[in-house]
């Protein structure tokens, strides 16, 4: 009965570890909802939305006197990286933060762990329905490391439909920028800010239309419904119960 108490005191501590690791997950995602950064000669800036993505470049005023048009596409390109750099450290921050956020009261929950009761037919169901989900995502672990480095090298480019922009990803990364210049110098900044965002982001449609998505097929799509819930997947095997924290 000890051994079993001792297991029991493990998975407790194994999901307030996962409910902690969640809730600094959720903060750097706040802290980084929107990352910007500018070149090193202050004539563009980038912003980067929640998935890390380029969602907005700007020039800024004088950026011309600053740079040669043929310069711009480098600058926006080293704003990127800057911009995804300081989300990066914002991100390894927050992991780093010994001090979890409290959770909002009106959706804690604490688990509560009952060793006397037995595994019903139910929680028996749901950890073989568990098993073979596992050994069918360990089955394909070989496919998804091979997609993932197809991934990492694969360059997707896209631009306008007059040509005048061009843009290159190269394993989700924003790699090159090329501008017409006879297009860049009759146009405002900001049409031309604009027009290359555009660009980038149909770079971005285009890699995910190429890319194999495993997360949405068997079995990872049902590996991630069953365990996204550490509080839940223990309840689901009948290791424990869930209830609103302050109730008896």
């Amino acid at each position: 009965m000890s051994e079993t108490l001792d297991e029991f005191a493990e998975l407790e501590e194994l999901r307030r570890m996962a409910e902690e690791l969640n809730q600094r997950l959720a903060a750097g995602q706040r802290e980084t909802a929107e990352s910007s950064a500018r070149d090193s000669r202050e004539a563009v800036r980038v912003t980067l939305g929640p998935e890390g993505r380029v969602a907005a470049i700007e020039l800024l005023p004088g950026w011309r006197r600053n740079l040669a048009s043929g310069e711009l596409g480098n600058a926006i390109v080293e704003a990127a990286d800057e911009a995804a750099l300081r989300a990066a450290e914002t991100w390894a921050a927050v992991l780093d933060n010994r001090a979890a956020p409290d959770l909002p009261s009106d959706h804690s929950t604490a688990l509560v762990v009952d060793s006397a009761a037995p595994m019903d037919d139910s929680s028996t169901t749901f950890a073989r329905g568990l098993f073979y989900v596992l050994k069918d995502s360990f089955a394909r672990l070989d496919e998804v490391a091979v997609e993932a480095e197809r991934h990492a090298r694969e360059s997707v480019t896209s631009g306008d439909a007059e040509n005048r922009v061009r843009v290159t990803l190269t394993g989700g990364r924003l790699a090159a920028v090329q501008l017409d210049p006879q297009w860049l110098a009759a146009t405002d900044d900001d049409r031309v800010g604009r027009t290359v965002t555009a660009a980038v982001q149909a770079a971005y449609q285009d890699s995910e239309r190429r890319r194999t998505s495993f997360k949405g097929s068997w079995p990872f799509q049902e590996l991630d419904r069953m365990t996204a819930d550490p509080a839940q997947l223990l309840a689901d095997l009948g290791l424990a119960t869930r209830q609103p924290r302050g109730e008896d």
